[in-house]
């Protein structure tokens, strides 16, 4: 937990910062300037610096040891730094850095070092004063942090924009804050992020349902979306040992990835080949019967480093807290960088995943009452309630990717990029549910509905750099293809299940997988051109994006019992806009304004059999960030309202659909990252939202809220690892979570109580207590400490959840 690095104020390719007059020694070079106090340089210290760009390291290193540093940014460029996580004096470390680069660090006495060539005189009798412009080094958005403070993002821009020159709230988890937290899934992941919601407690293993900003977010992988389906459930589940960092764009996207919510979306970042050789292998126990053991693996594979790879693999076994539900899950995610010439990178990613789960893998729908209501005459349904059958209830889902990312520099100005992945995920769900109430007894029915879905995606970008009079530009031609072909078939075959007794919970064994009643076959692909300028001048950064989209999807239903098909063909266009502001201040404030736009195709057909239109929307957004200079904090402060229109209703009267629906969601946000002393850090959200349904084809329903939105939402979390004396390699953190009052249906005749609710971590890193470089980490990590019973949400009078119980993990960690 100590140590993580964070930007300050540092030079990299944009985010250009107002000019700072400032007496520094270079002879005729032009350096950044990056603030830190002073501090001791012949002590020796514990440091941890991720490998990666050297510009970066050398000012995540500076800001660690409390030191200035100063350096011609384009001397450094495209030099890469090893990692650095021992003890060393600050000469040493910037020597450990500079290593076979030929550069050299110089004190200059206060706390302030120069880098230059090694032959180079460095009395400061040589050295002149000149006016210097400082930039901030973003980072490479793909790699890891080294703490809980990201400096960019590759969600918002496509481009590794610093996140201080953004116009658009944007989250980021890192692979450090993942770690610390002992998050176990992507819901854990993001549950102090503010603005999120895990719909059904996070107690399904088949998926990862969200809401972000009132609606479901598009989830994308390394800037690519991610396979859905027909109806959703051959959707891939991504585990977040496979990650490098989770990015949550708030607000419209479709701008750079076509058709989307207006909520938002989610962009998982994979873990990379590393520069250097590592390793890391961790076995884990927990609550339910957990077991699981990882290998993480990465480092050159030839004396150059142009070879260079990484393996990840995963093996975990594990029940649930509703009796019968478990599952058997193997992962293995291979991935090669090769460094074809001096100008041309090509990394390739890989995974194939299995999940087997029993009980249909997720918690069963239970009755209102009994679970958000008392007074029920067969008693409550607890968290381990399962009211399907043992022996008939099952999940398997089967994802595999394919893909790779190709870079090539064709000079100082263009770089030409191109993403592809293949991807395939086949998932079968046989579960039984219920379907009525009679007495203490609730009819079942089982079903069956096997989904599978084959797409391919590929993103085609030009990015050019380039500066005209006193604006920097950088500019980003994009053109992409998505093609999806999925099938779902139903299995129904009525009430054909024995009710059970809610009282004795006795289950009969007469479940039988029903046979084939309809067969849904989708094609769809979307073709999107995309232009993007980022121009920055005096301080200002001025977003100006476009984009055209055609999305085109062809829908076969075959009723298999009728032996009748119907064909429905879309055709839809659209065009998206985004246009921001950002104005960065010398003492790291940066106010922020933006306009942005979404569009979503919407599948079936009116009263007249015409296809849907899409829907559309669109978010006007005011915020303000901070980041003290020379620190390791970052604040977010974003208040926002989002429209989508077009929604699709229904008629009471006449029982039709129509496209007379409108959303409107208004809300407030503040997130702060903060690493505030050498090994203390603390993550702190607050969300005020309120969502209203404005327009609908029932009256009833007009100015209801719209469902999974919570109106408060709050977190803190606190860590702490001891630096020094006895306790040294201890670790402590601890947190609370607060989520407000919500529905889970329009008709907002379900509503679920706030809920507060606290998580802990305690760790101890053995290599760090003897002064090692590398070693063994105990980790014990609790959700749901106090283990707090609540109902997350209830979509109908039979379809209540309970959110997730107490779960406590002890793992073993051994890193090289």
């Amino acid at each position: 937990m100590a140590g993580f690095s964070s930007s300050a104020v540092a030079l990299t390719q944009r985010a250009r910062l107002a000019p700072l007059a400032l007496a520094i020694g270079l002879s005729s070079v032009a350096a950044p300037l990056v603030h830190a106090a002073n501090a001791n340089a012949s002590a020796g210290h514990h440091y941890q610096v991720p490998a990666g760009d050297l510009a970066g390291a050398l000012t995540g290193f500076a800001r660690q040891a409390g030191v200035s540093v100063q350096f011609d940014a384009a001397r450094l460029a495209n030099l890469r730094a090893p990692q650095l996580t021992s003890e060393y004096s600050v000469a040493a470390g910037f020597a450990q850095l500079l290593s076979g680069t030929g550069l050299q660090a110089v004190e200059q006495g206060q706390g302030v070092y120069v880098v230059v060539p090694a032959d180079t005189a460095t009395d400061s009798t040589q050295l002149g004063v000149l006016l210097v412009t400082g930039e901030r080094v973003a980072g490479d958005p793909t790699a890891p942090v080294g703490g809980v403070v990201a400096r960019s993002t590759l969600s918002a821009t496509k481009t590794g924009t610093d996140l201080m020159a953004t116009p658009q709230a944007v989250n980021v988890v890192t692979r450090e804050e993942i770690a610390a937290r002992g998050a176990g899934d992507l819901a854990q992941a993001l549950q102090y992020t503010p603005g999120v919601v895990s719909q059904y407690g996070n107690t399904d293993l088949r998926h990862d349902w969200f809401t972000v900003r009132g609606f479901n977010p598009g989830r994308f992988m390394d800037g690519l979306r991610l396979p859905f389906g027909v109806l959703g459930y051959a959707q891939p589940r991504i585990d977040p040992f496979l990650l490098e960092r989770v990015e949550v764009l708030k607000g419209p996207g479709s701008v750079l990835y076509g058709q989307s919510t207006p909520g938002g979306l989610l962009n998982m970042v994979s873990k990379r080949p590393t520069e250097q050789a590592q390793g890391e292998v961790h076995a884990e126990y927990g609550s339910y019967e957990h077991r699981e053991l990882g290998l993480d693996l990465g480092g050159p594979l030839d004396e150059q480093g142009r070879v260079r790879y990484r393996m990840v693999a995963l093996l975990r076994d594990a029940d649930s807290q509703v009796d019968h539900v478990g599952e058997e899950r193997q992962l293995l995610a291979p991935s090669l960088s090769l460094q074809l010439s001096e100008n041309t990178d090509l990394t390739l990613l890989a995974h194939y995943q299995k999940i087997d789960a029993d009980g249909g893998g997720a918690p069963p729908a239970l009755p209102a009452q009994g679970t958000l209501y008392g007074g029920a005459p067969w008693g409550k349904l607890g968290p381990d309630t399962f009211i399907g059958e043992p022996g008939y209830d099952r999940f398997t889902n089967e994802q595999m990717f394919l893909g790779y990312e190709l870079e090539h520099r064709l000079n100082d100005v263009w770089t030409l990029r191109q993403n592809l992945r293949l991807a395939r995920v086949e998932t079968d769900t046989q579960r039984v549910q219920g379907a009525a109430l009679m007495g203490n007894n609730l009819v079942r029915y089982a079903w069956a509905f096997p989904e599978k879905s084959d797409s391919l995606t590929l993103d085609n970008q030009a990015l050019a750099t380039f500066t005209l009079g006193q604006a920097e530009h950088q500019v980003l031609l994009g053109l992409d293809y998505q093609q999806e072909d999925g099938t779902y078939d139903e299995h129904f075959d009525g009430l054909n299940v024995s009710p059970i007794d809610l009282g004795t919970l006795a289950y009969t064994g007469d479940a039988v997988k029903p046979p084939l009643t309809t067969r849904r076959e989708q094609e769809r692909y979307q073709v999107g051109a995309y232009l993007q300028d980022e121009i920055a001048i005096h301080g200002f950064t001025l977003h100006l994006a476009g984009r055209y989209d055609l999305a085109n999807a062809d829908n076969t239903t075959r009723n298999i019992v009728a032996g009748t098909k119907t064909r429905v063909d879309q055709r839809d266009e659209a065009f998206s806009g985004r246009v921001g502001l950002v104005y960065e201040f010398d003492n790291g404030l940066a106010p922020y304004v933006s306009y942005s736009e979404s569009f979503l195709p919407t599948s079936g057909t009116d009263a007249s059999g015409n296809a849907l239109n899409p829907t559309e929307g669109k978010q006007y957004e005011l915020g303000l960030r901070y980041q003290p200079v020379g620190g390791g904090s970052l604040w977010t402060l974003s208040a926002y309202e989002l429209t989508q229109q077009d929604v699709l209703t229904r008629d009471l009267l006449t029982n039709e659909r129509s496209q007379t629906g409108e959303v409107r969601m208004r809300g407030l946000e503040l997130e702060g990252k903060m690493e505030l002393t050498e090994g203390l850090q603390a993550l702190a959200s607050y969300t005020l939202a309120d969502s209203e349904i404005t327009r609908d084809g029932d009256p009833a329903i007009k100015g209801n809220e719209q469902p999974f939105v919570p109106n408060k939402q709050g977190s803190l979390w606190l860590a702490y690892a001891v630096q020094q004396g006895p306790l040294r390699g201890l670790g402590l953190g601890g947190g609370a979570r607060y989520i407000g009052e919500s529905y889970g249906e329009t008709a907002n005749l379900y509503e679920t109580d706030s809920v507060t609710l606290f998580d802990a971590s305690v760790s101890y890193d053995l290599a760090k207590a003897v002064g090692a470089d590398n070693g063994v980490t105990l980790q014990l990590s609790a959700n749901n400490l106090t283990d707090r019973e609540y109902i997350s949400t209830c979509i109908s009078a039979l379809g209540c959840y309970w959110g997730e119980g107490r779960t406590v993990t002890g793992s073993v960690t051994y890193s090289w």
